[in-house]
């Protein structure tokens, strides 16, 4: 595809910079000014970058200015334009210039901080008993533009899957025809209380401490479950990792201390 339909610097030219770009990666987008000086339509669909300071930024994706402007002739107009970039482009302010025939006027190019934290699997599902310690193994990947750093250690709330409403029920099965709501609340906040369980402690196993931007590291987790567990229920919760969120569902299949427990 041509980059434009005359040539830069007699048919069209670009107005005076600096043009500032800004955004996170994969794209940093900006206005630009562009100048028809011909009596012919032209399209602009590109414009070279040059005057690197750093060799790199060409690899990253500062070589070339997408625009995609339709100029009328002795047309002046602002028009949307944008870079496409490395997704792992490290956070900053990078400048050059454009290149418009002979023409040269320079470019700020801010590139902002991107967190993409990606966890395999998106939940974690394990099976144990009150006190057990699990293993598991999950695949984490960088796909921000900054380096992330892992916590040794995060507690988790596990709450009871539909907790609230069998709360409700037993409370209410449990409160006579003749007492009233108050009886009823005292039982619900026993309910509530007694099936109350501790958090679940998450430890980070491996020694990997930090994940650069493009990585792909195996973490081993080690949960430590809480003796409340109630055999037979299923428990959710969820805990901040970095700049993600570890999901967790946990299937209570024995009894806290119990000897005949089922496989995991």
């Amino acid at each position: 595809m041509e980059k434009h339909t005359a040539p830069p610097g007699d048919a069209w030219r670009l107005g005076a910079g600096p043009f500032i770009f800004s955004g996170v990666p994969p794209m940093c987008a900006g206005d630009l000014e562009l100048v028809n000086d011909s009596d012919e339509k032209v399209k602009v669909r590109a414009i070279p970058v040059v005057g690197h300071r750093d060799r790199a930024l060409e690899r990253l994706g500062l070589s070339e200015l997408r625009v995609g402007a339709r100029l009328a002739p002795h047309d002046r107009t602002r028009v949307r334009a944008h870079f496409l970039l490395d997704p792992h482009t490290p956070p900053g302010t990078y400048t050059a210039d454009l290149s418009c025939g002979g023409q040269r006027e320079p470019v700020v190019v801010h590139v902002f901080e991107r967190l993409g934290l990606q966890v395999e699997p998106d939940v974690i599902r394990l099976r144990g008993a009150g006190g057990d310690v699990l293993t598991t193994l999950v695949v984490v990947t960088n796909r921000g533009n900054v380096t992330e750093t892992l916590r040794e250690l995060a507690l988790i709330f596990l709450e009871e899957r539909n907790w609230v409403g069998r709360s409700l029920v037993y409370a209410l099965r449990e409160t006579k025809q003749d007492e009233g709501h108050q009886a009823y609340l005292d039982r619900l906040v026993h309910e509530l209380r007694a099936t109350l369980s501790r958090p679940a402690r998450v430890t980070l196993r491996g020694g990997v401490s930090e994940i650069q931007p493009g990585e792909t590291r195996e973490v081993q987790l080690e949960i430590t479950l809480p003796n409340e567990l109630m055999k037979g229920r299923t428990y959710v919760g969820s805990t901040p990792f970095m700049s993600t969120e570890l999901f967790f569902e946990v299937e209570c299949n024995g009894a806290n201390n119990s000897k005949k427990r089922r496989p995991r």
